[in-house]
């Protein structure tokens, strides 16, 4: 008579909690190409068509963060390892690593800087690509070139092109490189933006 009165409760237990159906996870906007009829919550992984990428990002994005880092050439690296270990931490506040993977650790952070978007403004409109930076507005044109990069005018920023990370209906992540001839290096810039 035990056996019963546990298996019933169990049945009872097991009837009850699931009727609260874990969410399932997915892309809900059914003009995306990876469209999920089955999921029940949005998980932001909808992809669009360049078409769809194009037309999505127009509308005015308010800057987050951009992240800035240097790429370093092999005579740079090599330069900096030769230093001396007083001079190099007066240059870089930091002790001279003395590891294989020290120098790794360094070369990717020392050069690398995240700072805050907030006030700049992009605006796209289909044609015309608008800067708003410390109330300075600046307008020229894109271009899409592929289905998730698109060049861009001549503007102060000195930046050519940019390749879309993401772009959903609220977030937009640009990346792009920019190369410093006089310096002779690569500079990469991931600007994040939201609506």
């Amino acid at each position: 008579m035990k056996k019963i009165s546990i298996l019933t409760i169990l049945a009872a237990m097991l009837t009850f909690s699931s009727c609260e159906d874990d969410p399932i996870l997915g892309c809900t906007d059914s003009t995306a190409i990876n469209y999920d009829a089955t999921a029940t919550e949005d998980d932001e992984s909808c992809e669009f068509a360049a078409l769809e990428i194009s037309e999505l990002i127009i509308g005015t994005w308010n800057g987050v963060t951009a992240s800035f880092s240097m790429e370093i050439s092999s005579e740079m690296m090599a330069f900096f390892q030769m230093m001396d270990s007083e001079e190099f931490e007066e240059e870089f506040d930091t002790e001279m690593p003395t590891t294989e993977e020290g120098w790794d650790l360094f070369f990717e952070t020392a050069f690398a800087e995240n700072e805050s978007m907030e006030g700049t403004v992009f605006e796209f409109d289909g044609t015309n690509f608008t800067i708003t930076e410390d109330g300075e507005v600046e307008t020229t044109s894109y271009n899409f070139t592929t289905t998730t990069s698109f060049d861009v005018g001549e503007n102060s920023l000195e930046v050519e092109y940019f390749e879309i990370l993401t772009c959903t209906e609220t977030e937009l992540i640009l990346y792009t490189e920019m190369y410093e001839e006089e310096e002779d290096m690569t500079f990469s810039i991931t600007a994040t933006f939201s609506k």
